[in-house]
């Protein structure tokens, strides 16, 4: 077999590079056609930013995990269903 496995997935900051850059791409096509290069600055913003914003919201997703666990453990104890 030739190329990539398929079977890996693909890391995170990577899929978030060139979804920023599609998307950076894109609004610069249709905000600045008319303007040389502001496009490709927009796409390379994107890739740029996706990446940092991807690593942003997973560790507040990460954060605002890790308060719920805690907050259900300290309210409540631990139950065992078989001793009811």
């Amino acid at each position: 077999m030739q190329g990539p496995d398929p079977r890996r997935r693909a890391r995170r900051e990577i899929v978030a590079a060139l979804i920023g850059a599609e998307a950076g791409a894109a609004i610069g096509l249709l905000a600045f056609g008319g303007r040389e290069l502001a496009p490709l600055a927009l796409a390379a913003a994107g890739a740029v930013a996706g990446p940092a914003l991807a690593i942003w919201l997973r560790a507040v997703k990460l954060l605002l995990f890790r308060r719920t666990v805690r907050r259900q453990l300290r309210d409540e104890p631990a139950r065992v269903d078989s001793l009811q």
